[in-house]
């Protein structure tokens, strides 16, 4: 479902024509409402990377728009088209991976490939409290650590599947998913931007346990196209707050699945805790993602919204054969309409206590108004291994804008 750029004008000319339709249709004998509502949004971002070793200095400048289209059908029905397109403005000295800009690999990566696609297409059935959709679509499960929509990137990671969310009780919600393909942030024209899956997935929440959430998965992951990324995980999560102080505390174990050619089994384990007030917080953090030397992979999370987690400059996004240990501090403090944040971690192997590196991640944010937000992000990963992990900086100059 890929279109070529010249849509571009055409999307945003028939969103802002369509925008806000209401229909009247009579079915049955009788009159059901149908209606329309599009949604236009815009997210401009300038990245640079300075990354030590062979690599130039990558400086990219990009724009998203985003046009949703959304309509209430009759009788329970509802869909979502979405198109987004991604476009160079600029500074277009970047790779952007995965093959999808072949004539600038000499530049450090920025994973932003131009394109427009795509981006969600489903049709949702709903009664009472429960829910089916069948399409294009985003799964967000959890705090998407095993699986997301990498929304940081330009282009989103959406997927060809068909999913299930039940509310069985007031405390008791049920989400599982049959994944057919996973639509990667690197667009429809490279292979490494659509994996083939046969992968089900199954998390239960149950709210209002003593004084938190606990939360159970399953995850049979069959990636047809990178077969080193299929594997069968179980896990549990436990997360809550008393008074000012939160916490979670989460464990999962993974072994080899399909056509995976390395036999392996890993663990992961997180502990958090946080003390929060309303202007400001400052927690820590412990988070272990095993590895097997012997079977030749690490815990591996293929579907996960990477970049929220193990530092902003996306160092390990695939996991070391020996595993990884992160060590990490942080705080928050909001003014005047102003979010400061500040992130320390400190990495190692998990088999073997090697040291990888420390990285400082610093961000500030703010809502100007309804419509427009204005984001300063910055990331200094200083590596104690450059032969592996080369030491990075990376700054973002980031403004979100809706219609």
């Amino acid at each position: 479902m890929k279109m070529h750029c010249k849509s571009k004008i055409a999307i945003c000319v028939l969103t802002a024509l369509s925008s806000g339709i209401a229909l009247n249709v009579n079915a049955s004998g009788g009159e059901d409402k149908i209606s329309t509502d599009v949604d236009l949004s815009f997210r401009y971002r300038i990245e640079l990377v300075d990354q030590e070793g062979p690599l130039e200095k990558a400086e990219a400048s990009t724009l998203r728009t985003r046009a949703t289209i959304k309509t209430d059908w009759t009788r329970g029905f509802d869909s979502v088209i979405e198109f987004d397109d991604v476009t160079a403005i600029g500074m277009d000295d970047y790779n952007a991976g995965a093959g999808t800009t072949p004539d600038k690999s000499q530049y450090a990566v920025i994973a932003d490939p131009e394109g427009t696609e795509v981006n969600q297409a489903y049709l949702r059935y709903s009664v009472d409290k429960y829910n089916g959709a069948y399409g294009r679509q985003r799964i967000l499960v959890g705090n998407q650590r095993f699986v997301g929509g990498v929304g940081w990137r330009q282009n989103e990671q959406t997927y060809d599947s068909f999913t299930f969310n039940g509310n069985f009780t007031k405390d008791l919600k049920l989400t599982a998913a049959h994944i057919f393909r996973a639509n990667r942030i690197f667009g429809e024209s490279v292979p490494a931007g659509r994996h083939s899956h046969n992968t089900q997935l199954a998390n239960m929440e149950l709210s209002n346990l003593g004084n938190g959430k606990l939360s159970a998965y399953f995850l049979t992951i069959d990636n047809e196209t990178a077969l080193a990324a299929s594997n069968t995980t179980f896990g549990v999560r436990y997360a809550g707050k008393i008074d000012s102080i939160a916490y979670a505390v989460e464990y999962a174990s993974q072994s080899d699945n399909g056509d995976n050619p390395n036999d392996y089994s890993a663990d992961y384990f997180l502990l958090e805790g946080a003390y929060k007030q309303k202007a400001f917080s400052v927690g820590i953090g412990y988070e272990v993602l095993g590895g097997d030397t012997e079977g030749g992979q690490g815990f591996t999370t293929s579907l996960a919204t990477l970049h929220k987690f193990q530092g902003w400059a996306d160092v390990f996004l695939a996991t070391p054969v020996a595993g990884i240990e992160d060590i990490n501090v942080n705080g928050s403090y909001m003014v005047n309409g102003f979010k400061f944040k500040a992130v320390y971690h400190d990495f190692a192997t998990e088999e073997t206590g090697v040291d990888l590196g420390t990285e400082l991640d610093l961000s500030v944010s703010t809502k100007v108004n309804k419509r427009l937000s204005v984001l300063l992000k910055y990331a200094d990963f200083s590596s104690d291994n450059e032969a592996a992990y080369a030491s990075r900086d990376k700054v973002w100059l980031m403004f979100g804008y809706k219609l």
